[in-house]
């Protein structure tokens, strides 16, 4: 192939940073725009602040595009100056309209972060590990107006490790995402991979994550609050309360063994700081106080010996 291909990038999370400089370093691809959602208040003193992929395009020195509305007229008329055969999409955090989708002649390609069609929607990387699955990868689909609801071109699959939680696993989508997709557009481009449809019958949705979520409730099982631990690491995080203070649970497993406490109630049995829960124990590995840095359990529990005995929530 002797000439470039006309694209538009559009996403918003760094998960699709790295794509994003493997586009723009490919010489197959030209990168015309780079389409991000406008700056917005961070920081304790709210100064308005770039998203990661407006941030990586102005370090490539790539052109950036913000609007408020991606489907405004306004906005497709500045689209469509730039005459992309193929827009790429991934973690953008909005609806493209149909007219927006009929732009490029090659299509809209989103890459999305789950073996579709399970998980669709906001949070697959939290919701694979939510739901203890045992695989998970990436998703190059052509965008349809549902919700992910488009044919695959290709999937690319990793198995899940025991020490993985959503930051190793949206490191790992990051890389493979940038390893893998622009070959793969290069063969879309040239039609020597065709779309198939999803089916709709196995597809589960997950819904966009809160800061709330992160809550600890204990009379859930152990086994779905160490999953919530390894899915909210980073981000919400999870979190109980004891002596008033919130207290983050940063690693923890599950045990089946359970005693007859109230659950929440703090243990040190076996050499290990357990808490009982609705079904099992959840034995602690690492917390972090409000206000303190995080420590291994055992370091904690030498400065604050009234911990085991308490109940959490």
């Amino acid at each position: 192939m002797t000439n470039k291909i006309p694209i538009l990038f559009i996403g918003t999370a760094d998960i699709g940073a790295p794509l994003l400089r493997a586009l723009s370093a490919d010489k197959r691809f030209e990168v015309r725009l780079v389409v991000a959602q406008p700056d917005k208040p961070a920081g304790r003193k709210l100064e308005l602040t770039p998203c990661a992929i407006k941030a990586e395009a102005l370090k490539l020195g790539l052109p950036v595009f913000t609007p408020e509305k991606i489907n405004t007229p306004e906005a497709l008329e500045e689209l469509r100056k730039h005459k992309p055969a193929m827009i790429v999409l991934m973690a953008y955090g909005k609806i493209l309209k149909q007219e927006l989708l009929d732009l490029p002649p090659l299509g809209c390609i989103n890459v999305h972060a789950s073996l579709l069609p399970r998980h669709r929607g906001a949070s697959p990387i939290q919701n694979c590990l939510l739901s203890g699955d045992s695989k998970t990868g990436i998703s190059l689909m052509r965008m349809e107006a549902g919700m992910d609801t488009g044919p695959v071109y290709a999937q690319f699959d990793f198995p899940i490790m025991e020490a993985d939680n959503a930051e190793t696993v949206w490191a790992k989508i990051s890389k493979l995402t940038a390893d893998k997709t622009p070959d793969t557009l290069i063969q879309i481009s040239e039609g020597k991979l065709k779309p198939k449809p999803q089916d709709d019958s196995k597809a589960t949705f997950c819904a966009q994550i809160e800061k709330t979520d992160g809550e600890i409730d204990w009379t859930e099982s152990a086994e779905a609050i160490a999953r919530k631990v390894r899915a909210y690491a980073g981000w919400p995080g999870t979190h109980t309360f004891w002596d008033g203070k919130r207290i983050k649970i940063l690693r923890a497993n599950s045990a089946t063994v359970s005693y007859t406490h109230t659950p929440g109630t703090v243990t040190a049995e076996l050499g290990q700081v357990r808490v009982t829960t609705g079904d099992g124990e959840l034995v602690l590995e690492e917390v972090q106080m409000e206000g303190k840095k995080a420590q291994p359990i055992g370091e904690f529990i030498k400065g604050h010996p009234a911990f085991v005995g308490t109940v959490l929530g």
